[in-house]
Parts: structure tokens; C-alpha cells; sequence
């Protein structure tokens, strides 16, 4: 069997697959564990997965779903744990693997997760008791299962023993399935070079990052027993708050040293927002843990420390009380420390005051994946409740935030939906659209807020913008293209299955909607993309039907024509008379000729250029472009020439402090409109 693999990549290309994996697992050992975490991983990286809903088991024959999904995956990862051999519904569904192998050419990836590969190869152990049972229910089936099984064994897989992280096990396993599907060359997945990570990440780390407060050095602590949930279950809720940007303490191995909590373990507890608690079957058991949980609650009193329990797989009335396995420990804990009873009494109180607190119990039933995200939601919206300053959601925007929050779940959650919020330069567009992804950000799988479109645009092209979409959903660094048509095909095939938040923050062009979310149907059910924008003639001709016109945002510019008149005036009489960087002297004298001026170097036009940028900023745009049409019928010394080698990026930068200017503006008028509503309300009611 050491040639299947081979022949099957030769002939993989010919088939076109439904599916880039499919799962093969025993259902009450892994589901809800590690073959659930391992779905997941491979979903967020826009691989296409099979993974039965049920533990679906069909006596004599595998379902017709099971048999289509096996023919139509392109790789088979079959996850042998101590009783997968248990079920011959799942012997069953290893042949059919290995049969399509050789049939179809899928590549077969076997995981020997918690099990030595040779019991599987030559059926010891676990492996043994289950074929001596089924040889004496299906003697003619037997042999085919055995054989089945240790040609399994003998394909190239990965073998986990619990001596690592389960996230980074899985990873390999990802790593090694993306690597399968570039080798076959997938055509939407183009193979180029990798642009630098800051270049793909700056344009949205603003927008998804958590700012730690001066006062903590954490947004977390994670206080556990090492193990009993380490490499597992702690690991994993580890990585979930990592990956969400949510700074995590978390204690290397061999750290407990001596019987004391150390000063570094002190430290981490004392500058850190939250404190998670995973009470698990043996916490009880370590005077450590104990001291470290006293030293929490201590936080709690002192600095109003948020306190989160989670009980894995153990009865909250266990801790409360003191009862099962926590109950022997304590009665150890007594025997031992005789002397000291004291010390006891405050583990005990302990117990006792951090099962009060509401937290998440977990016994086993459900994902586990599913239910760290539930940890990792609270946890952000605590740490967005204390960390978010108040310039982040400016007073007199709140009653037009709300409006924009019910307007995108209008029709309730399911379907995908496009909303447009129009507006002035100023008038507090990307503002609304920060506080409305902090609000609703958890709600979905992936979020994205791409900042800037038009000026990133201008500078980078549309490719770069689809190439940082994708790569800020799925992480992934192949997911590169070459041209905006292939970057349309990659968001199509990578998103339509993702529920996703995108924000495009000061749109200007068609062409960009149409590059970046051309459909509602390349996203997946419940997804929401926000769009803002100038020009509201864009959104209504992209089909977009929920269009929120922010108050105050007249058509009418709030400066006067005369005003941009005289300003433009004064500009030009500035650069004409060489008013520049304080000096009064004209850049020529007067009987310089005409054609001199074509001799003025470039250095001499960004310095003139400047003036335009210091003399009035938050007008700058409108008085550059405006001066340049002033200059070509007034200009004796042809200074239009100079200009117009000034760096184009000057004029996203004047943008910007124009936007800037303009929405402190909007946020001083809507606080006036405020008060003056105030005084005449009690005018009224004296």
C-alpha cells in the first residue's frame, strides 16, 4: 500500500471534487474534542469539509450521503483513536477510503490520535478486542477490515501522544492538507510571492486590535491545572483569545517551582483585566493552584478584577461545596497542613466564592470549539467595555449608531445583506462605522474593516486590497493574485460558505465594490457588508437598497463659495510672490525672462506646494486643486508646471486632515445642538 499514495496523485486532477476533506472519526471519543477543533481549523482556512452532523450509524450498509461525500473528497483524514476499530460502521467507511484511492486517487492522511500506530497496523491492544468481536459477528467481513487497517497504518500520517499542544498538532495537520491541495493545483489559489506581513495587516489592525489599558499589562490570566487541561482544552481557549487579539498569560511548563506562587505568577494575576478559573477533575489537587486562586480573588477585591469559572467537566456543586474529587483533595490538603489550618480555611472559602461567580460549565456534550467561543465573546465585550476610550464614540453620534444598527438587522440575522451610510467629508461616516463593528463584531465567524479604500486604492491597486480581505479572514499567505478578476474568483470560492463582517470605509469608485464584494451570493448566510461613502449615486447603482443618510449631512458645503474663493486667492498670491517657509522674497527677480521658470527644480515646487498645506489644512484638498485652476490663467511665472510634479501622495495626506477637521467640527455642532435642545427644554417646563 506504500504506492497508493503515489498513483493516486497522478490521476487527482482528472476528477472535480465537492469536498477538499472528508472526516473519518469515532464520533463519542473525538466529535465534540479534537476532530471538532480539527473542522473547524480547516473551515477557516476555506477548506471545503465533510464532517457527518450525528454520530450516523447505519448497520449493514453506509449511507448514500457518506459514500457520495467519500467519492467527492479529494483527501480522506481518517482518525484513528482507542475505539475507532470499535464500530464496523467505521470499518466500513475505511474501506470505501481506500477503495476510492486507488479508484479516484484521494489522498488518504492517517491520524493516530492518543494510539500507537502499530496497534492499529497490527491490531494489539484496543484494536485486538474489537476485531476479536466482530470476527465472531462477521467472519466474512473480518479479514477485509484487518487488511483495511494495516494498510491504513502503513500510509505516511501524524501520530499525537498528548505531549503538545492539540492546536499545533492540528496545525501541522492543516499545514500538510494545504499543501496537498496547492500541489493540485487548485485554480483559484494562486501561487505567488508573499508580500511583507506588515504590508497585508496594516490597513485594519487599528479596527481589530484590543488596546491593553495603562493599568494592565493582560487582558487575561488563565489559572489551571497543567495536567489535566494543558495541551487540551486550555491550549485550545489559549490560541481562540491569541487569534482574537486578547493578550493571554498563560504559564510555561515547569514554572511551578518550590511550594510558593512565584513573584512572576503574582505579577501576571495583578496586571491582568480578567482572570479565567478552569476548574477540572484535579485542580483542587495542587496547593498552588489553590494559592493562586486566593491571590485572584484578592485582585477581585482590590482592583474590581473580572472573575470568569469555567468548569470543565466537573459539577459546579463539587467546587462550591467540596464534594467528589475536590472533597478527597481538601481532606489531603488537611492531613497534610495540620499545623496550618488556617491556610486551609482560605483554599476552602476560595472554592467556595469562585463557584459563585457566574461562569461556563462544559460537560462534554457540545464542542468544545463552540463553547470557547462563547468564553472568548464575553471576554472581549468585557475587555471593549473598559478599553474603548470615549473618543472612540463621540457624543451625538449615538442615536444615529442605533439607527445604523437596526437598519442592518432589519430582516433579522439570516440572509446577506449590503448596507451603504452616506455622508459629507467629516460628517462622521468612518466614526459610526468603527462603533458599529465594536458592537457587533462577535456575531460572526470572520470580521474584516478595511480602512481607507480610496486613498489604499490609489496607492496599492484593488488586488492588494482582495489580497489583505483574504488574508485577514483565513490567514492564509498563498491566497495571492495576480489581477482583480483572480481576485474576485478567490473571494467567491474562499467566502460563500463564511458568515462574515466587512466593512469598506470611504468608497469612491464602482470598480472597487465591484472588486471587493461584487454579489451578496460570494458570501456565505447572515454575512453583513457595510460601505461607506460620498456619493450615494455609487451605492444605489451597486443594487444597494439600505442607504442611511447621516443627519447633518447637507449637500451644501459648510464653508461659502466666497470663502473658498478668497482662500484659493491668497494661496496663489503666496506661491506667486515666493512667500515661502517665511521668506518675502519673490523666487526671481523681476527681469528674470519667462523661460527661467521652467529651471525651478523640484525641491523648490513640493516647498511651494507646502504652503498650500500649511496655510489652511482642512481645506488643503479643495485649495490645491482649486489653486492649480487659479494658477493656469494667472500665472506669469508658470508655476503650474512645478506643481504638478509635487508626490501625488500629498493629496491623500491634506484628505485625511481635511476628514479629521471636519468631523470635530460635526462632533462640537451635534454636541451645541445638544445643550441648546437642553436649555430649551427647561425653558419649556419652567
Amino acid at each position: 500500500m506504500a504506492t497508493l499514495q503515489e498513483s493516486g496523485n497522478s490521476s487527482s486532477t482528472l476528477k472535480e471534487w465537492e469536498f477538499d476533506v472528508f472526516l473519518s472519526f469515532r464520533g463519542p471519543e473525538t466529535r465534540y474534542g479534537f476532530t471538532g477543533y480539527l473542522h473547524k481549523a480547516l473551515c477557516e482556512k476555506g477548506i471545503r469539509t465533510f464532517m457527518d452532523l450525528e454520530d450516523l450509524i447505519s448497520g449493514n450498509k453506509i449511507q448514500q450521503t457518506f459514500a457520495r461525500a467519500i467519492e467527492s473528497s479529494r483527501i480522506a483524514i481518517v482518525v484513528f483513536s482507542e475505539h475507532y476499530a470499535d464500530t464496523s460502521f467505521l470499518l466500513r467507511e475505511l474501506v470505501k477510503l481506500l477503495e476510492c484511492s486507488q479508484r479516484y486517487g484521494q489522498f488518504v492522511l492517517p491520524i493516530f490520535y492518543l494510539v500507537d500506530p502499530g496497534d492499529v497496523r497490527h491490531q494489539r491492544g484496543s484494536y485486538e478486542k474489537a476485531m476479536a468481536v466482530h470476527e465472531e459477528r462477521f467472519k466474512d467481513k473480518a479479514p477485509i477490515w484487518r487488511a483495511a487497517l494495516r494498510d491504513a497504518a502503513n500510509l505516511s500520517g501524524l501520530h499525537y501522544k498528548g505531549d503538545e499542544f492539540e492546536y499545533e498538532f492540528i496545525e501541522k495537520i492543516t499545514k500538510q492538507v494545504l499543501a496537498i491541495i496547492k500541489e493540485d493545483m487548485l485554480p483559484v489559489v494562486a501561487d505567488y510571492p508573499v508580500r511583507p506581513e506588515s504590508q497585508v495587516q496594516a490597513s485594519f489592525d487599528s479596527a481589530s486590535t484590543f488596546s491593553v489599558s495603562r493599568q494592565y499589562q493582560y487582558h487575561v490570566f488563565l489559572s489551571f491545572r497543567g495536567c489535566d487541561t494543558r495541551y487540551c482544552f486550555t491550549g485550545s481557549l489559549f490560541k481562540a483569545l491569541r487569534d482574537n487579539k486578547i493578550h493571554t498569560f498563560m504559564d510555561d511548563v515547569g514554572l511551578h517551582r518550590g511550594n510558593d506562587i512565584s513573584r512572576t505568577l503574582i505579577q501576571a494575576i495583578q496586571g491582568s483585566r480578567i482572570a479565567i478559573i478552569v476548574f477540572s477533575q484535579n485542580y483542587a489537587d495542587s496547593t498552588y493552584c489553590l494559592d493562586e486562586l486566593v491571590k485572584i480573588l484578592e485582585c477581585h477585591e482590590s482592583d474590581d478584577q473580572f472573575v470568569l469559572p469555567v468548569f470543565y467537566e466537573v459539577d459546579t456543586n463539587d467546587v462550591r461545596r467540596q464534594t467528589g474529587s475536590y472533597g478527597e483533595a481538601m481532606a489531603k490538603h488537611e492531613e497534610k497542613f495540620k499545623d496550618d489550618k488556617s491556610k486551609v480555611e482560605k483554599w476552602k472559602r476560595a472554592l467556595h466564592e469562585a463557584a459563585n461567580f457566574t461562569g461556563f460549565c462544559f460537560k462534554g456534550k457540545k464542542y468544545e470549539h463552540e463553547f470557547i467561543a462563547k468564553i472568548v465573546g464575553v471576554v472581549s465585550k468585557e475587555i471593549k467595555r473598559v478599553a474603548l476610550p470615549v473618543a472612540d464614540y463621540p457624543i451625538g453620534l449615538e442615536s444615529q449608531v442605533s439607527k445604523v444598527k437596526s437598519l442592518i438587522f432589519s430582516d433579522g440575522y439570516d440572509g446577506v445583506h449590503m448596507i451603504g451610510i452616506h455622508g459629507n467629508g467629516g460628517s462622521g461616516k468612518t466614526t459610526i462605522a468603527h462603533a458599529i463593528y465594536h458592537l457587533i463584531a462577535n456575531g460572526f465567524e470572520s470580521i474584516c474593516f478595511l480602512e481607507n479604500v480610496r486613498e489604499n486604492s490609489y496607492k496599492h491597486g484593488l488586488v492588494h486590497l482582495q489580497d489583505i480581505l483574504l488574508s485577514n479572514i483565513f490567514e492564509r499567505k498563498n491566497l495571492k493574485s495576480t489581477s482583480v478578476e483572480q481576485g474576485i474568483s478567490n473571494i467567491q470560492h474562499w467566502l460563500q460558505q463564511k458568515k462574515i463582517l466587512l466593512i469598506l470605509d470611504d468608497v469612491d469608485k464602482i470598480e472597487q465594490l465591484q472588486a471587493l464584494a461584487g454579489k451578496p451570493d460570494w458570501f456565505g448566510r447572515g454575512t453583513r457588508v457595510i460601505i461607506t461613502t460620498r456619493d450615494k449615486d455609487l451605492l444605489v447603482c451597486h443594487g444597494i437598497q439600505r442607504i442611511y443618510q447621516l443627519e447633518n449631512s447637507n449637500p451644501e458645503s459648510n464653508i461659502t463659495a466666497s470663502a473658498r474663493k478668497d482662500n484659493t486667492e491668497q494661496v496663489v498670491e503666496k506661491i506667486t510672490s515666493g512667500q515661502v517657509n517665511g521668506s518675502l522674497e519673490p523666487p526671481f527677480s523681476e527681469d528674470t525672462n519667462v523661460d527661467r521658470s521652467k529651471q525651478v527644480s523640484v525641491i523648490q515646487a513640493q516647498s511651494n506646494a507646502q504652503v498650500i498645506c500649511q496655510f489652511n489644512e482642512n481645506q488643503a484638498e479643495f485649495c490645491h486643486t482649486r489653486s492649480l485652476e487659479r494658477i493656469e490663467s494667472a500665472n506669469t511665472l508658470k508655476v503650474k508646471e512645478e506643481l504638478e510634479v509635487v508626490d501625488l501622495s500629498l493629496c491623500a495626506k491634506l484628505a485625511s486632515l481635511e476628514e479629521k477637521k471636519r468631523e470635530l467640527e460635526e462632533q462640537i455642532r451635534a454636541v451645541k445642538a445638544e445643550i441648546s435642545d437642553f436649555i430649551l427644554q427647561q425653558r419649556d417646563s419652567c
